[in-house]
């Protein structure tokens, strides 16, 4: 995979890092962005032993207004860690972050902030309708606008038609979209979002795609973390995949698709006992299919030599198809990569 392009002298990236060299940090507070991270860490250290575990090292991060951010990562990598700092829930070993030009360690800085952590904890003696009241009154509103909206919400998250019905008796999806409608009720300008599709159903996940893009439309920032990255591909305007605790890429979804390697499928009938050529064994692969025969081409500047061959061969060329790689083809290599990149340095 290429490497992403570096950043041009006086970027924001460059700018951030001459605050922290310098001791500044009044420059990156800046409100146009909703998100904007410098130098983000949070390490733990053991109570028995002196051994340090990096969670996230130097995160630098800026999240536009208006803009969908999908942050990605496997298991450990230091997502949550990551939503848990901005949104106040943990305080950073060292770094800033800021919200809206407000400093996350200012309680301020969450006011127009709407959180759905991973593991959301409900008070299961209340009804849903009770729960987004609290969720409204906690968030700023008023008596009626808190009911108001709390109604709005139960509804628009598909649980309108039972509103008394205690949480107890709700089911896992049922919890996580009162979740969302909770970090939604007071109609925040930006979305932390952990794992939002977790325990949802496909038309559950359906909704909830449906409830980004509507806050996306209305020019809220939305920040969330995914482990069903056909969700991501098609919600995002950047991905950021964090992997042992670094930002490894950073990149518009078309921007790491065009880094991809192109192929081809080539389906065709009329295939007789025709062998591949062996100069082209490792770049063209065959399957058969039924009736019909399935040539992938791994690199798409063979297309036409190979497809001049079939056509010399007698095969019957029904149709050629580019594809572009997946999401989660291009996330399976950034993670190859950097477990390539710690095999090396402790062999070294």
């Amino acid at each position: 995979m290429k490497q992403d392009r570096p950043e041009p002298a006086g970027s924001l990236a460059h700018r951030l890092a001459d605050d922290r060299e310098t001791g500044r940090s009044d420059r990156a507070a800046d409100p146009s962005l909703a998100v904007c991270a410098s130098g983000l860490s949070k390490h733990y250290r053991s109570s028995w032993s002196p051994r340090v575990s990096r969670a996230l090292e130097g995160l630098d991060l800026t999240l536009p207004r208006g803009e969908v951010l999908g942050y990605l990562g496997p298991n450990g990598a230091g997502k949550t860690t990551t939503l848990k700092l901005l949104s106040g829930l943990l305080k950073p070993t060292s770094g800033r972050a800021w919200l809206f030009g407000v400093p996350i360690e200012n309680p301020a800085s969450r006011r127009r902030l709407g959180f759905l952590p991973e593991q959301p904890y409900f008070y299961d003696y209340l009804s849903g309708l009770e729960y987004l009241e609290m969720a409204g009154r906690l968030s700023g509103l008023g008596g009626r606008e808190a009911h108001d909206g709390a109604r709005g919400w139960l509804g628009r998250v598909g649980l309108g038609d039972r509103p008394t019905l205690r949480l107890r008796k709700y089911s896992k999806g049922m919890l996580q979209r009162l979740g969302l409608a909770a970090a939604l009720v007071h109609e925040p300008e930006l979305l932390i979002l952990d794992e939002p599709m977790s325990g949802l159903d496909p038309l559950g996940r359906r909704d909830v795609r449906d409830l980004i893009l509507e806050q996306r439309e209305r020019g809220v920032s939305v920040l969330f973390s995914s482990h069903i990255l056909p969700d991501v591909e098609m919600l995002c305007d950047r991905v950021a995949i964090v992997i042992g605790g670094r930002l490894k890429r950073l990149a518009t979804v078309g921007e790491l698709v065009s880094d991809s390697r192109p192929r081809v499928e080539m389906w065709c009938s009329g295939v007789t006992l025709l062998e591949i050529p062996t100069a082209w064994s490792a770049a063209v692969r065959r399957e058969e299919r039924g009736s019909e025969t399935l040539f992938t081409l791994e690199h798409d500047h063979l297309l036409n030599d190979v497809l001049h061959w079939l056509l010399r061969s007698g095969v019957r060329v029904r149709s050629v198809t580019p594809q572009r790689a997946p999401l989660e083809e291009l996330f399976m290599n950034a993670a190859d990569e950097a477990d390539s990149e710690r095999r090396l340095a402790r062999s070294a």
